[in-house]
């Protein structure tokens, strides 16, 4: 194993991105072209053959006193305000930070749901018809929507808050909003996968890591070209930077879920402290496979043709 350079307690603990090379693309002009969005947060945005499927999308991002002390909603200007087309969306596990505005997607744009039965229980409380509703149980089971095949596997959460997971058991019945952040229990965690022939004659995977945690014999025989990975919290986790290129053998890595997500959209953007953003990326470069990376900036766009 090679050993990526000891960081600091200070740098571990810096929310500074002094040092972090962002990539600036615009929004490709054609959306028949293979491309992602970084949204913050989890959240991704997969677009490819006119289709627009999303990873997480967290675009509400109430503040800190809202989720501590009140109630909270999806905040669907804020949420519109992003999306202008959605035709899937993918959840790996009902944190609010992750499956909260799913609904807003779906009722606005017909987006198709998929997700554990903790997602689909929320979604189906706050009204989204079972016919858009589609189970993941993480046994690679694949559902077509369009040029994307998708399918999860079983995972865990990270138990950064003092060894224990945030929110924790399942979500058994049906709520309205606004609900306190603790309705949004954290459910069965996935790992979600879609492929779909991103390159001409070449079929692409793109795994979705939401939380900085694994379950090494789950992943046994998946392959993931592109990973999108959780940072925070990895510390919780022995070695999973190491782990998880072990297990999926990406050639492109895009961390995400390191910005302060109850910050507003387009607020400067700030890292989490504790994170330690260029840590993780000195962890992948030292990988044996030193799969690249691509850091976005908070709405980032990057084509992917060029890149694999």
């Amino acid at each position: 194993m090679h050993l990526a350079p000891r960081r600091t307690l200070g740098q571990r603990l810096s929310p500074s991105l002094a040092g972090i090379a962002f990539h600036d693309q615009p929004r490709p002009d054609d959306d028949q072209q293979p491309a992602l969005q970084w949204l913050g947060t989890a959240g991704f945005r997969l677009q490819f053959q006119g289709k627009h499927l999303w990873f997480d999308p967290h675009l509400s991002r109430h503040s800190l006193l809202q989720v501590g002390l009140g109630r909270i909603a999806p905040v669907e200007s804020r949420v519109l305000a992003q999306v202008d087309a959605a035709d899937g969306v993918l959840v790996g596990h009902s944190h609010y930070d992750h499956a909260m505005d799913a609904p807003v997607l779906a009722k606005h744009f017909g987006a198709q749901v998929y997700g554990a039965a903790d997602t689909l229980t929320y979604c189906r409380g706050v009204g989204v018809p079972d016919d858009q509703l589609h189970l993941l149980a993480g046994d690679d089971t694949l559902h077509q929507l369009g040029p994307f095949a998708i399918g999860a596997r079983r995972s865990v959460h990270s138990p950064f808050a003092l060894g224990r997971v945030p929110f924790p058991g399942h979500i058994l019945r049906q709520f309205q909003v606004p609900a306190p952040a603790s309705a949004w229990r954290v459910g069965q965690v996935l790992i979600p996968h879609v492929s779909a022939e991103l390159l001409p004659g070449r079929r692409v995977t793109v795994a979705h890591v939401g939380s900085a945690a694994l379950l090494d014999a789950e992943l046994l025989g998946l392959r993931a070209d592109i990973v999108l990975a959780c940072t925070i919290g990895r510390h919780s986790t022995p070695n999973f930077t190491h782990r998880l290129i072990d297990a999926l053998q990406p050639k492109l890595v895009l961390p995400c879920h390191w910005d302060q997500f109850w910050r507003p959209i387009d607020a400067p953007v700030r890292q989490i402290p504790s994170n330690d953003l260029a840590g993780f990326l000195q962890e992948v470069a030292a990988h044996p496979s030193a799969p690249r990376t691509r850091v976005l900036p908070m709405l980032g766009w990057t084509t992917l043709r060029d890149l694999l």
